[in-house]
């Protein structure tokens, strides 16, 4: 059945090489029973597990039924153990938070048995060893008879032709001792039985044969069996389906050691869910500061629709709009890159809607409308951005487009000029959402929005122009006076031909000015006034929306003018808000990185503790691989629970945070679906780190290095 050629087995501690084994030469058939004895550190431990494939030789050849085992690797190893041996250690071996009966099933699950028919078969072996009266009883609450009972009713239940015994009655009294081995000699039936012993005195009633180790060889083989003529037999011993483990058992597995360890599971978890309350909160805030990025480093338009493009002249001088007659525009219509309009509801606490474009032109690609796109004079249409946050108060004018808003245009303090903040009523009749904008766009009718001073107290950045080829900052106002240019400087300056630049767009000739002895008034050098009507007599840029772009620039190149199309002006990344997105991702990495080792020693404490339950599974033939992905289940199912609870938690919070009018933050679903992929793998790899740690030794050292 059994037998070793030349085997021998070393050690290698640290460079130092040991002798575990030494030209063993050894055959075993069916039903003997041998003991094994020796002094400690003779080597009988070693031989039983180099014979079980709990551990590995060096040398020599063991053969298995004629089969060679020497190609064997860890995964055979698991396989082999799994099929032909059952164990009985010193240390019992027994799953101390299994029940008796999940101790029992356990070899007959990883056979592939349906749960039914483990049950039923364990059962009766339970019965067998004398233990139906503790069938529901957890192993830890087992005396050591009672153990060495249910280890032995597992050994039965796998009913495999080798059953390895080291020192099985070490810690039991001698009454229960000679208890345990009847029962092994009751069971030892077409079994070959291998028991490593102390007390020969204790097996000398039931054993066939007796060998004796010294310094790792074999002293002295009584009763020996000396038929050497075995054939060795070619092909694989090992049926490649029994390497295999239902993915569904490994499941109930996992199941069953988080079912059985509530203690530890809930401290791993509450581990994990502080984990994911962190990781999530980092992740929102890299998506809130990449969103305001991209709300604010579009490269000076904010209003960048596809089928929009403005027409100017190079030399920022006027030009005759009639020239594109054609076409849906708007004469100097600056004011659709300004984001300072402000909608409100005159009642307290009503919906608001700060930092807002206005435009003539619904974007051709909005999507999500409800409501009207038809308006009328005081009626108005909200785009908003796909991914726009919404507070509660905003979330309410979407879903209720009767609210009575207002224009409010007061994003600068102009009580210097004497100027007074202005409102337009206007009724909200539909809304939609676009992603080809940065921030909301308050639509009105074309001929409404002339008859508005959109321009009244408000600002614009502009530059002076010196007849000496220097240029100094400026505060651009816009009035309702009826006068030419004015200019308020702060120091004095040669004025002869100066001119006003806006924006880089248009010029204004500058024909009146006054010296004010104030240096810090608004922060710049000098302060202009224009009127109105500058703007509204004359064409310095026309905003044209439409879904022919590329006749619009034909007819601008005809007549010598210059486009700008902002949707392809691109992002500016040197701005704040890229920086803090940046700053913010860095921080998160860290943060993470930091966490995670934390996380991990924190829960390598955890799982050593349960490494003993490890190894006797893989004893049982679970093979590393497997128990590797039991791990992962049990990590994974821990660590999704714990996301699934962060992302709870967050709306819970979110929605209490927006009933009390603190706002409330709206996030599309495929960042909390890029959450949950990134802590899946995130459990994934710590359940890998933790797979090298609990499985990189054999067998027969993983258990030693628990007990």
């Amino acid at each position: 059945m059994l037998e070793l050629k030349n085997v021998s087995k070393y050690y290698n501690n640290n460079g130092v090489v040991t002798l575990g084994l030494r030209n063993i030469n050894l055959n075993f058939d069916k039903n003997e029973i041998v003991a094994i004895v020796g002094e400690s550190g003779s080597g009988k431990s070693t031989l039983l597990n180099v014979i079980c494939a709990g551990d590995t030789y060096e040398d020599g050849e063991i053969l298995f039924e004629g089969y060679e085992t020497s190609y064997f690797n860890k995964e055979d190893m698991d396989t082999f153990r799994r099929q032909n041996v059952s164990f009985i250690y010193q240390n019992y071996n027994i799953i101390d938070s299994y029940t008796v009966l999940e101790n029992v099933m356990f070899p007959l699950l990883i056979k592939g048995l349906t749960y039914k028919e483990a049950k039923e078969k364990a059962l009766k072996l339970i019965e067998e060893v004398g233990l139906s009266n503790r069938v529901n009883n957890r192993g830890i609450k087992l005396s050591g008879g009672e153990k060495q009972r249910c280890v032995i009713a597992r050994a039965l239940a796998t009913d495999s032709p080798i059953l390895a015994c080291d020192e099985p009655t070490g810690n039991l009294d001698s009454k229960t001792g000679e208890d345990i081995i009847k029962l092994i000699k009751k069971v030892a039936k077409d079994k070959l039985v291998l028991i490593v012993t102390h007390n020969y005195e204790q097996v000398e009633g039931i054993v066939t044969r007796t060998i004796t180790m010294a310094d790792g060889e074999v002293v002295s083989d009584t009763n020996i069996n000396k038929n050497n003529t075995k054939e060795v037999k070619d092909g694989d011993l090992l049926d490649d389906e029994n390497k295999k483990i239902n993915f569904k058992i490994l499941s109930l597995i996992a199941l069953n050691n988080l079912r059985r360890t509530p203690k530890k599971n809930l401290f791993v978890f509450l581990v994990l869910f502080v984990l994911s309350v962190i990781g999530l909160f980092l992740i929102l805030l890299c998506y809130d500061t990449n969103t305001t990025a991209t709300y604010n480093s579009f490269d000076g338009y904010s209003y960048s629709a596809r089928d929009r493009i403005i027409v100017y002249d190079e030399n920022h001088n006027t030009f005759d709009k009639s020239l594109f007659s054609d076409f849906d525009g708007m004469v100097n219509a600056f004011y659709e890159d300004d984001t300072s309009f402000y909608l409100s509801n005159d009642s307290y606490n009503k919906p608001s809607i700060s930092s807002c474009n206005i435009s003539h032109h619904i974007p051709s690609s909005t999507k999500d409308i409800n409501g009207s796109m038809e308006l009328n004079n005081n009626q108005g249409f909200i785009v908003f951005p796909s991914n726009y946050y919404l507070d509660s108060k905003e979330r309410k004018s979407m879903l209720n487009v009767q609210y009575g808003l207002m224009v409010n245009n007061f994003t600068f303090d102009s009580s210097y000029l004497g100027f007074s903040k202005r409102k337009t009523y206007v009724k909200i009749v539909g809304y939609g959402t676009c992603d080809e904008i940065n921030s909301p766009a308050l639509i009105l009718n074309k001929s409404y929005i002339e008859t508005l001073d959109l321009y009244s107290c408000r600002v614009e950045s502009g530059f002076l122009n010196l007849n000496n080829g220097l240029k100094r900052e400026a505060d651009v106002y816009f009035s309702n006076e009826v006068a030419k240019p004015k200019l308020y400087i702060h120091d004095s300056l040669d004025l002869k031909n100066i001119e006003i630049s806006i924006k880089g767009i248009y010029n204004i000739e500058v024909l009146d000015y006054e010296v004010i002895n104030d240096n810090v008034i608004n922060g710049k050098e000098a302060t202009v006034v224009v009127p109105l009507n500058t703007l509204k007599d004359n064409c310095f840029e026309y905003s044209i929306s439409t879904d022919d772009i590329q006749s619009v620039i034909n007819v601008a190149k005809a007549n010598n003018l210059s486009t700008i199309i902002p949707s392809q002006m691109g992002y500016n990344v040197i701005s704040f808000e890229f920086m803090t997105f940046l700053v913010s991702l860095v921080f998160s990495i860290i943060a993470m990185l930091i966490l995670v080792f934390i996380t991990y020693i924190v829960l390598q404490k955890v799982y050593q503790s349960r490494s003993k339950d490890y190894a006797i599974m893989r004893s049982l033939g679970v093979m590393r691989p497997q128990m590797a992905n039991v791990l992962r289940l049990e990590i994974s199912s821990l660590g999704m629970a714990s996301a699934v609870l962060s992302i709870i938690t967050f709306f819970i919070i979110n929605t209490i945070m927006g009933s009390i009018g603190k706002g409330y933050a709206v996030f599309p679903a495929w960042v909390f679906i890029l959450y949950f992929v990134l802590m899946f793998l995130f459990y994934l790899a710590l359940a890998n780190r933790f797979n090298k740690k609990l499985f990189k030794f054999s067998i027969a050292k993983a258990i030693k290095e628990v007990f």
